[in-house]
């Protein structure tokens, strides 16, 4: 999961969702997934390159 980063966050014609419904969005997503049984996996808020690393490096285990 990508957490809500709110340095970088931004609305558009896609992205209608002010930062305070994003963060409940995205909360209310863990918790469903992880009441389905799936395990989170936390993407860090680093650089894309790192980020893009570390999914590879996971799925790569």
């Amino acid at each position: 999961m990508l957490p809500p980063w709110e340095e970088i966050y931004a609305t558009d014609n896609e992205r209608k969702q002010d930062w305070k419904e994003a963060v409940l969005t995205y909360e209310k997503m863990c918790e469903t997934y992880k009441s389905y049984g799936y395990d989170i996996v936390k993407i860090p808020k680093i650089p894309v390159i790192e980020r893009a690393d570390f999914v590879l490096e996971f799925i790569e285990k």
